[in-house]
């Protein structure tokens, strides 16, 4: 047997090192999203960025397998195992293609619509001929649109940004509301607004729907969840902290007085709000859907906690691989989301590519069980 030279062994010893550090991070990130805000928010920050951890355990067991060192690539290995139901939430490995539904699935079959609008202004300061989210809105045709943002301080009807489009739009959705504190609802099909609304100040940041649709009726929440509420200050700093090269020793100072705490006063309000709408959720009927911006990933214990054990993720469900949905300032994140229980699948669900808002829209295809 070929005897290990000092400096190999040092080599693997830092690389054992490393691997069980970094094992114990990432499951901790993956895991994150369990502690309740109320109690801390260290953990909630760590989940934060189970993004990263997952690419960096991905990357150690690549180059471990490349250097043949087998026994340590189990490491990494045992730490994915460990961590799958997040990491399939957050990578869904559905490789199948729904093809073109049947005749009989398509009489079944209803689509709604979740899409942060940013008040129908648009993301490149542009005065585009037609407003392109409305626009986005008209071309995908869906049954239920969710819209956050809908509405800043005045009722979406007296958005001068839209004025253009109105017509069309309410010829399109006969059932609307009229939008206040941010959230509008347009749907093909009748509606009623349930009393539950989670207030945060005088912002509604869920609000209840029983739309019915042949006879059937479907309790949607559209949510809206307590937003971080950076300045352009905390923006610019975050972007410094993302270049490296720009990095000065202040920022590091700025970052734990000004970005950190704001964090984690979000944390701890989502929350709250979360479990609020879980009791929401646990008092609605059987077919429930519950859809919009969370403002946290689905690591995070506000999402957990909206999820419970009862609703399912349509993304996690129909898509494959992962996704953002919030792409300004370099915080790129799955912050919006679909989630789900009743009589009723969803079978495909899509990410718009449109760029008019800061966020992306989400679509989801539903169909009815026989």
């Amino acid at each position: 047997m070929k005897k290990k030279t000092p400096i190999k062994v040092s080599a693997i010893i830092i690389g054992f090192a490393i691997s069980v550090i970094l094992a114990i991070l990432f499951i901790a990130s993956a895991y994150g999203g369990m502690a309740d805000p109320a109690n801390g928010t260290k953990f909630a920050l760590i989940g934060m960025c189970f993004p990263l951890g997952l690419a960096a355990t991905i990357l150690l067991l690549a180059t471990l397998l490349i250097l043949r060192m087998w026994r340590m690539a189990l490491i990494p290995i045992i730490s994915i195992i460990i961590s799958a139901g997040p990491v399939l939430t957050f990578f869904p490995l559905n490789i199948s293609d729904l093809g073109e539904l049947t005749d009989a699935e398509k009489s079944r079959s209803f689509t709604m619509l979740t899409f942060n609008v940013m008040n129908f202004e648009d993301f490149d300061n542009i005065d585009h001929e037609r407003n392109r989210s409305v626009q986005y809105i008209l071309d995908t045709d869906a049954d239920i649109v969710c819209l956050q943002e809908g509405s800043a301080n005045i009722s979406f009807l007296e958005n001068k940004k839209i004025s253009s489009l109105l017509p069309e739009l309410l010829q399109r959705y006969p059932y609307y509301t009229k939008g206040c504190n941010d959230m509008v609802l347009l749907s093909k099909y009748p509606f009623e607004d349930r009393e539950e609304k989670v207030l945060e100040y005088s912002a509604k940041k869920v609000v209840g729907y029983d739309v019915h649709i042949n006879r059937k009726t479907i309790t949607i929440f559209n949510c809206h969840l307590q937003s971080i509420g950076l300045t352009m200050t905390d923006k610019e700093l975050y972007k410094r902290l993302t270049d490296i090269s720009d990095v000065e020793p202040h920022d590091i100072k700025d970052m734990r007085g000004n970005l950190l705490s704001k964090l984690s006063s979000a944390f701890r309000k989502r929350a709250e709000q979360a479990k609020q709408l879980r009791q929401f959720v646990d008092s609605a009927g059987t077919n429930v859907i519950v859809c919009g911006d969370f403002n946290d990933t689905p690591d995070s214990f506000s999402y957990r906690t909206a999820k419970g054990n009862d609703l399912a993720d349509a993304y996690t469900e129909c898509a494959f691989g992962p996704t953002i949905t919030y792409h300004a300032n370099r915080f790129y994140f799955k912050i919006d989301h679909i989630l789900y229980k009743g009589c009723f699948k969803a079978v495909d669900v899509e990410r718009g590519k449109i760029n008019s808002s800061d966020h992306y829209p989400l679509l989801a295809t539903f169909v009815w069980n026989e």
